[in-house]
């Protein structure tokens, strides 16, 4: 049975683990989509007190066993992912782009393994353009995971209302526009699901 692999960024991780748990590694819908986080998460997480003092939950081991399903790579794959990495980088340094190391990795994974990486960061979709990668928004994956009743409408409202709630004031003081942050590319920030086929 072959699976659709989507990559999800630091931030989408964080987002959803919690409530839509087990997140990880379970697949739904036709296509078989599975979401994966890559394995360096854990040692960016692990270096940051602030992290780990907002998301206490990530490292409660019902999140880390779930996290213990990985990505399998070629070591063709790993030598492809390291390589796309370094120009990944450069390329993040050189435009002044603030992507974390682990997310330009998430990036590169997606790049050589062909699957999309779901962010709603601008600095990553930026960087991953010109590259030819495949970048979702949070949107885009919330519709495909509920057309698939890999979710319900209650959780997305639930989800929003948080979101609402934890980002999008501190966000809004930092002059960014909330749209920006969960909202498929070009798209607007829609609260209300898709609706079903």
């Amino acid at each position: 049975m072959s699976i659709f692999r989507i990559l999800l960024d630091s931030n989408v991780y964080l987002r959803l683990a919690n409530n839509f748990h087990p997140l990880l590694y379970k697949s739904f819908g036709e296509k078989n989509y599975t979401l994966y986080l890559i394995a360096e998460f854990q040692k960016e997480f692990n270096k940051s007190p602030r992290l780990k003092n907002k998301f206490g939950w990530v490292n409660q081991p019902e999140y880390v066993e779930n996290r213990k399903h990985q990505l399998r790579t070629l070591k063709k794959q790993k030598e492809q992912i390291k390589l796309t990495y370094s120009y990944l980088w450069a390329q993040n340094i050189s435009e002044g782009f603030g992507a974390s190391r682990v997310d330009v990795k998430a990036l590169a994974y997606g790049s050589v393994l062909d699957a999309p990486v779901v962010t709603d960061d601008s600095d990553m979709t930026e960087l991953a353009e010109p590259f030819g990668i495949e970048v979702w928004g949070l949107l885009d994956l919330l519709k495909i995971m509920y057309k698939a009743k890999r979710i319900k409408k209650n959780e997305i409202k639930a989800l929003i209302g948080y979101l609402e709630y934890n980002e999008f004031p501190r966000r809004k003081r930092r002059g960014i526009n909330r749209k920006v942050l969960i909202a498929p590319r070009g798209g607007e920030l829609n609260p209300r699901p898709p609706e079903a086929d």
